[in-house]
């Protein structure tokens, strides 16, 4: 069977990322050239045929043209990293971390803008948990099957939730599990996060509009507490133990990331 390439819509994503610079560290080459010309070239991970570099037997041919087997490079580099000789030299891990590296740079960029001129929440389409082979190890596959029911439904809310409000609960997530607590105290939140208390209402209305936390009065003391869904301390602990950033999740929407690690 011929090796698959690219769909379109991958190659599009991969050179949204770029800045239109190679991915290799301190390399300044150009992947297009002011004529338009394609200078670049798109390297693979793991090899796409038998005989390459880190060639991954186990891996599906559409798993070797995923977007995240992928990254853009100038040719030279290409070249360099496609050598069989030099395949010590470039690990699949390494060169993970030099694709995430480069693309964070740019993916931080466009969170920031779209969120200004476009409805951000349609941006970035959902991938949904299969397996949730990492996220759920140790469990008995009826509570597996329950989990991914419950996530499935926790990512269909959280797909319409603004940036701005999924960036305010990741705060309030990474704050809950440093402090070891499931609630906040208000007054304490206001004070962390240097907002006034207009602003603070104005994001927790949104978050409780839909479904995704509350704020909660503690019976007998006239004091208030934040609350978040349950999914948000869970999976952000999982986050947090994988060390994948919150914001792939939460914010890209990859909850393939629950099912395996790319480094998996």
């Amino acid at each position: 069977m011929p090796r698959l390439a690219p769909t379109q819509s991958t190659i599009k994503k991969l050179f949204a990322y770029t800045g239109n610079q190679c991915a290799m560290p301190n390399c300044t080459e150009s992947l297009v050239d002011p004529s338009g010309t394609m200078l670049g070239k798109i390297a693979h991970i793991h090899a796409a045929e038998p005989g390459g570099a880190r060639y991954l037997d186990s891996m599906t041919d559409e798993g070797r043209r995923a977007e995240a087997n992928l990254f853009i490079i100038c040719g030279k580099h290409h070249d360099i990293i496609d050598d069989k000789k030099n395949e010590a030299d470039w690990s699949p891990d390494k060169l993970r971390a030099i694709k995430k590296a480069h693309e964070d740079r740019f993916k931080k960029a466009e969170r920031q803008l779209i969120e200004q001129f476009v409805d951000a929440t349609q941006i970035n389409q959902p991938v949904y948990p299969k397996t949730l082979k990492a996220y759920g190890e140790g469990l008995d596959p009826e509570d597996v099957e329950r989990e991914l029911k419950e996530i499935t439904d926790f990512l269909n809310s959280l797909k319409e939730v603004p940036l701005n409000e999924r960036q305010f609960a990741i705060r309030l997530a990474e704050r809950m599990n440093r402090l070891n607590v499931d609630e906040l105290d208000v007054h304490d939140t206001v004070a962390a996060f240097t907002i006034g208390p207009t602003k603070f209402k104005r994001l927790m209305g949104i978050l409780e509009h839909h479904g995704m936390g509350h704020i909660s009065e503690r019976a007998g003391y006239n004091q208030y507490d934040v609350v978040l869904r349950d999914e948000w301390l869970k999976i952000y602990a999982y986050c947090k133990e994988q060390q994948i950033p919150p914001e792939d999740v939460f914010l890209d929407l990859n909850f393939g990331l629950l099912d395996e690690s790319d480094g998996a």
